[in-house]
């Protein structure tokens, strides 16, 4: 490998370029092959990375990498689960990415010693693969700020980037259903990609609805009990798509 041939996917130009400028040391949680602990680097977007992974093979493969581009001294390698090997301060920003957003979660609780620490509390890139709400609460109750989201497709998936920083607990806003569900900042600037993702999801939605009262209206004709698990199924669709059309109304007007 030589400087120039790092690729990042689409996903993960969009967690890259969450990156601030201003950034000393980023710490690199998951980093698997370091594709890009390096790009951090090719960049100017860091001083220091630490690429960490709890994964002895990737990390094989990303010492080979970061030799090969001539980052050996600055980017430092380190095996350890979440972020077990990092240090309090030590970090000024942390990247989690392309993992379950419980899975995250627990990665962050564990390491509450890290974002906790005094006036040096690190600002957050992560890119959740699911319970992206649970995400967005978990920051919110350790007083950390989402200043930015982005949402991409990428070969068919929809992925959600978020930036978010420590901040006072006075200064934060609060929230709506459809803001922890789908992103404040996404549907306050209209995110393309998320209008596109709502449009599709108000679809499945409204046909699970329709299916549902299909069983149920033949259920009753034939005077069968409809099951509880049914009911609430449709209870649970029918709110699903009243947060899913209230976050729409964001793009009244386009």
């Amino acid at each position: 490998m030589n400087r120039r041939d790092v690729h990042l996917s689409k996903r993960m130009e969009a967690v890259v370029s969450m990156v601030s400028p201003q950034s000393f040391t980023i710490a690199d949680v998951g980093c698997d092959h370091a594709y890009v602990s390096i790009a951090l680097m090719q960049r100017g977007l860091a001083n220091k990375v630490i690429a960490m992974d709890v994964r002895t093979g990737p990390l094989d493969i990303a010492i080979r990498n970061i030799t090969e581009a001539g980052y050996g001294e600055v980017i430092d390698v380190r095996l350890g689960d979440g972020l077990e090997r990092l240090r309090p301060g030590e970090a000024d920003g942390i990247i989690i990415a392309g993992m379950g957003g419980l899975l995250m979660k627990g990665i962050l609780e564990r390491g509450m010693h890290i974002l906790t620490f005094e006036d040096k509390r690190p600002e957050l890139i992560l890119q959740p693969q699911s319970d992206i709400n649970a995400i967005r609460i978990f920051l919110h109750e350790q007083a950390y700020d989402i200043v930015r989201e982005s949402m991409v497709l990428e070969e068919g998936k929809y992925y959600t980037v978020i930036y978010a920083k420590p901040c006072e607990r006075q200064e934060q806003v609060s929230y709506t259903e459809e803001q922890w569900l789908y992103g404040k900042y996404n549907l306050d600037t209209r995110n393309e990609v998320l209008q596109e993702y709502l449009l599709k999801e108000e679809n499945v939605l409204a046909c699970i609805l329709e299916k549902l009262q299909d069983i149920i209206q033949k259920a009753e004709q034939q005077g069968k009990e409809v099951p509880k698990s049914t009911r609430e199924r449709m209870e649970s669709a029918e709110k699903e798509l009243e947060i899913n059309r209230r976050a729409l109304s964001y793009y009244v007007g386009e």
